[in-house]
C-alpha cells in the first residue's frame, strides 16, 4: 500500500463523514440511530446498570463473570478523556503501562513484569485479534504494543490474572481487549468530533475523528467507516551534544524546540453481511499510520526531571505503519454458535537512534561526532481461530476452540561510518567496514487447542474448568559485521516447546447481587532462540555469569500458577457495586534481560518471583445527579533467590511495578434545559514509585511516584451538539514512566528515561446525526 493510496484510504473515509450530512439529515427522527434520548437527572431513583462483557467469549453482565475486570463503554471512555494505553492504566486497578511514547507501550498486569522473552506477559486484542507482536524479533525500544484510537470503540475490557485457557499464552498476568462498533443494519448515523488543546512547555494540539454507518441493502448489508487525523506538539527540548564532554550539552548549539511532536492518521472499514438471520460474515481493515518526531525521553545526566532535555546530535524521526485485516464469520443454530476469525497483522517500524555517545564512550575519541543508528524492523503475523460456543438448555456449557498462529519478523539495523568521519580521526578503526551491520529474522508458529466446561451444580454454585494444550515452534538466524560485532558472525538457532495451562473456578451466587468466586489458573511463556552476545566482545562477561553455552543460545519457558478469591456486589438497590480480589502468584523460572558491560543483552531465565495483591473497585450514586468512582491496587512483587551475574538480589521488587495504585473520580451531571445536560468531571489517578533497575548503586534505579489530576466540564445536547472543556494533568506533575533499553547500547553513566505529558488544556467539539 503505498503512500499516496494511504492518504487516499484516509481522506476518502474523513470526506465521506461530511458528506453524509445530507443523507442523514434526511433520515426520518424515528429512524435514527441517534435520537440522542439521554438518561436525565430525576426524582426518580437510578441504579447503576452493569456492562455487557465478552471477557469468556460469550455476552455476560460484567458483575457475573467471575474474574476480576475492569470494563469501559465507548462513552465512559471520552467522558474519562482516555485516548491512550497511558490513560487507561490511570483508572484500571494492577494494570501499568511502561510506556515511552505512543506506540511503544509495555503492559504489565499484577506485577508479572519482563521486558524479555518471545511472547509479552500481558494479552492484547482488537476484537479477536491478537495485536502483541513478538517481542523475540522486535527492536527493544520499539517492540511496545500499538495505540489503537479508541474513538468509535464499544468498550474496553482489562481483565486480571492468567487467561491462557481462553487467550493464549502471552496472558500470564491478564488481558487488555478492545472491541470495535460493529455495522448497523437499521440505521444511517454519523458522527465527527474535533479536538484543539495545548500543552504547557509545548505548543497547539489538534485532531479530528468521524464514523459514518450506512445500510447498503435492508437487512443485509451495512458497511462502517470511521477515520481520524491526530497532530500533537512536542514538549521536549532538545540541545547538541558538547564536543569535548558526552555528559554536557554543547552552550554554544542552538536549541531545537518541543522535538518530541506525534502525527498519526488511520481508518478502519468494516462491512456486516447478513445472507440469513443465523448467518453474519464480517470483513475489515485497518490502517494505522504514527510518526514520532523523536522518543518521548529525555537525557537523565545532564538533564533532571526538574528541567527535562535532551542532548544528542541526531534527528530521531521514528515512523510506524500497522495493518489488520480480518473476516469473522458467525453461524448460529439452535445448541451453539460457530466462529471462525481470520487475521492478518502487518507492523513496519523505521527508526533513527543517535549512537553519538555510544561510540565516543567505548572508543574513547577525542571528540563526540555525530553518529546515527539505522533501524527497520517488519512484523508479519497471520491468526486464526475457530471456536464452538453452547447455548444449551440444560445446566452444562462449552465452549471448545483451536488456533493457529504465524509470525515472521525480518529485522536490519546499522550504524554506518558517518561523512567525514574517517577523515577527521585519521581511520581509526582499520580493517572494518562499518561500525556495526546486523541482520536477524525470527519466525513462530503456534498450534493450540482448547476448551471449557462449566455446570450449574445448583441454581447459586456453578464450576468450571478449562484446559489449553499448545506448541510453539520458533526460528532465530542472525548475521553481523563490523567493529561493534568484533568483526563477521553467523547465528542460526531454533526452540521447541509445548505444554498445557488448565484453569478451575468455583463461583457461589449469595443472593441475586452478590457473588464470590476463587480461581486457580496457570500462565505459560514459551522459551526462546536467544540473541546471542558476539565472543569477540562479550565472551568473557558471558563466562562470569555461570551460564551454561546452552543458555546463550536459548532459554526456558517460564511458567505461574495464580491464585484468587473475590466477590462482586451490589448494594442499595444497585446505587452502590464493589467488586474486589486478593490473589497470589508464584512464578518459576523468570524470563528477564541481562544487560551487559559490553552494550549487548542476552535473555536468561532469573529463578522465581512471588506476586501477591489485591484490587478494589467502587462505583457510588449518592443522588441521582453525582457518581463517584474509585480503583485502588497494592503488589507486592518481588525475586525469591539472588540473579548470579547480575545486581539482582532476594527480595528486590520486580521492575516497572508499583506498590500502590490508585484513583477517584466525581461527576455531577444536570439538566440545564429541554435541549441540553451539563456535566462537570473530576478525577486524580496515583502510580506509586517502582525500580527502572536492579542495581542499586546506578543513579536510574528508581523513579518516585507521581499523581495527575484532570478535570472535564461541558454540555451534551438532545440536537446532536456536544461541547466540552478539559485539562489534562492540571497542577503539571513530572513524572517519569519508563526506562527503556536502548536500540544501540546502554551507558552506565547517563540514560533516556521517558516523561508523562504536561498539563493540557483543550476543548472538544462533537455533532452527530
Amino acid at each position: 500500500m503505498n503512500h499516496d493510496l494511504k492518504r487516499t484510504l484516509l481522506y476518502t473515509a474523513l470526506l465521506s463523514v461530511a458528506l453524509a450530512s445530507g443523507v442523514a439529515y434526511a433520515q426520518d427522527a424515528s429512524t435514527s440511530a441517534n435520537d440522542k434520548t439521554k438518561t436525565l437527572p430525576s426524582d426518580t431513583p437510578q441504579t447503576l446498570e452493569g456492562i455487557t462483557v465478552s471477557a469468556e467469549k460469550r455476552d455476560q453482565d460484567i458483575q457475573k463473570v467471575p474474574i476480576s475486570m475492569t470494563a469501559l463503554t465507548g462513552e465512559q471512555l471520552e467522558r474519562q478523556g482516555v485516548t491512550s494505553l497511558v490513560d487507561l492504566a490511570r483508572i484500571a486497578p494492577s494494570l501499568t503501562v511502561a510506556s515511552s511514547g505512543p506506540g511503544s507501550n509495555n503492559l504489565i498486569i499484577r506485577g508479572i513484569s519482563s521486558s524479555a522473552g518471545s511472547a509479552a506477559t500481558v494479552g492484547y486484542y482488537l476484537d479477536d485479534v491478537p495485536i502483541a507482536a513478538s517481542s523475540n524479533a522486535a527492536l527493544l525500544s520499539t517492540r511496545g504494543v500499538i495505540d489503537p484510537s479508541v474513538f468509535d470503540i464499544a468498550r474496553v475490557e482489562v481483565l486480571r490474572g492468567p487467561q491462557g485457557t481462553i487467550y493464549g499464552s502471552s496472558s500470564m498476568g491478564g488481558t487488555v481487549k478492545y472491541v470495535t462498533n460493529q455495522p448497523d443494519l437499521d440505521f444511517v448515523e454519523a458522527r465527527i468530533k474535533t479536538d484543539v488543546s495545548g500543552t504547557y512547555h509545548g505548543g497547539p494540539n489538534a485532531n479530528v475523528n468521524g464514523v459514518l454507518n450506512v445500510p447498503l441493502l435492508k437487512d443485509k448489508v451495512a458497511l462502517r467507516v470511521s477515520a481520524y487525523y491526530r497532530r500533537d506538539d512536542g514538549y521536549i527540548d532538545r540541545y547538541a551534544i558538547s564536543p569535548t564532554n558526552y555528559l554536557e550539552a554543547d552552550p554554544d548549539s542552538k536549541k531545537k524546540d518541543n522535538v518530541n511532536t506525534y502525527t498519526t492518521y488511520g481508518a478502519r472499514m468494516a462491512m456486516l453481511i447478513k445472507p440469513d438471520d443465523s448467518l453474519t460474515i464480517t470483513p475489515s481493515i485497518i490502517y494505522q499510520y504514527s510518526k514520532l518526531g523523536s522518543p518521548f525521553t529525555y537525557d537523565k545526566i545532564p538533564a533532571t526531571l526538574a528541567n527535562p532535555y535532551q542532548v544528542r546530535d541526531v534527528n530521531e524521526t521514528n515512523v510506524q505503519e500497522s495493518t489488520i485485516s480480518n473476516i469473522a464469520v458467525h453461524k448460529q443454530f439452535d445448541a451453539l454458535e460457530l466462529m471462525s476469525s481470520a487475521s492478518y497483522f502487518t507492523r513496519n517500524v523505521s527508526i533513527r537512534d543517535d549512537s553519538s555517545k555510544v561510540i565516543n564512550y567505548f572508543f574513547g575519541l577525542p571528540t563526540v561526532y555525530p553518529t546515527t543508528m539505522y533501524g527497520s524492523y517488519k512484523n508479519k503475523e497471520f491468526t486464526e481461530e475457530v471456536r464452538a460456543t453452547s447455548k444449551f438448555d440444560g445446566p452444562v456449557q462449552a465452549i471448545l476452540g483451536a488456533f493457529y498462529h504465524d509470525v515472521r519478523a525480518p529485522l536490519a539495523s546499522s550504524i554506518p561510518y558517518p561523512d567525514g568521519f574517517n577523515q577527521t580521526f585519521d581511520t581509526p578503526f582499520p580493517g572494518y567496514s562499518t561500525i556495526y551491520q546486523g541482520a536477524r529474522t525470527a519466525t513462530l508458529k503456534e498450534y493450540a487447542v482448547f476448551g471449557e466446561l462449566s455446570w450449574n451444580i445448583t441454581e447459586k454454585l456453578k464450576a468450571s474448568a478449562g484446559i489449553r494444550a499448545f506448541e510453539v515452534k520458533q526460528g532465530f538466524s542472525q548475521s553481523g559485521d563490523g567493529l561493534l560485532n568484533g568483526g563477521p558472525s553467523t547465528v542460526h538457532s531454533d526452540s521447541k516447546d509445548y505444554g498445557s495451562t488448565p484453569k478451575f473456578t468455583l463461583q457461589y451466587q449469595v443472593s441475586p447481587e452478590n457473588m464470590v468466586y476463587v480461581t486457580a489458573s496457570e500462565g505459560y511463556r514459551p522459551g526462546g532462540p536467544n540473541n546471542p552476545a558476539p565472543e569477540a566482545l562479550c565472551g568473557s562477561e558471558v563466562a562470569g555469569l555461570g551460564l551454561s553455552k546452552s543458555q546463550l543460545n536459548k532459554y526456558n519457558p517460564d511458567t505461574l500458577w495464580n491464585y484468587e478469591i473475590g466477590f462482586k456486589s451490589a448494594w442499595l438497590d444497585r446505587r452502590l457495586l464493589v467488586d474486589a480480589s486478593v490473589y497470589h502468584i508464584d512464578w518459576d523460572h523468570v524470563q528477564q534481560q541481562i544487560v551487559l558491560g559490553c552494550g549487548y543483552n542476552i535473555t536468561a531465565n532469573f529463578g522465581k518471583a512471588v506476586s501477591q495483591g489485591a484490587e478494589l473497585e467502587l462505583k457510588f450514586l449518592p443522588i441521582n445527579a453525582v457518581t463517584l468512582s474509585a480503583g485502588f491496587g497494592y503488589n507486592d512483587a518481588h525475586l525469591k533467590n539472588d540473579v548470579p551475574g547480575t545486581s539482582a538480589k532476594d527480595g528486590d521488587r520486580l521492575v516497572n511495578v508499583p506498590r500502590f495504585t490508585g484513583s477517584l473520580a466525581a461527576e455531577y451531571r444536570r439538566r440545564v434545559n429541554a435541549e441540553y445536560d451539563g456535566f462537570m468531571r473530576a478525577d486524580v489517578s496515583y502510580v506509586g514509585d517502582s525500580n527502572f533497575l536492579y542495581d542499586r548503586e546506578s543513579p536510574f534505579y528508581r523513579r518516585k511516584g507521581f499523581a495527575t489530576t484532570n478535570v472535564r466540564v461541558g454540555v451534551e445536547g438532545r440536537n446532536g451538539f456536544d461541547i466540552s472543556f478539559y485539562a489534562t494533568n492540571l497542577f503539571d506533575k513530572h513524572g517519569e514512566t519508563d526506562l527503556p533499553v536502548a536500540i544501540s547500547a546502554d551507558l552506565p553513566t547517563t540514560r533516556r528515561v521517558a516523561l508523562n505529558q504536561p498539563r493540557t488544556i483543550g476543548v472538544t467539539l462533537q455533532y452527530q446525526y
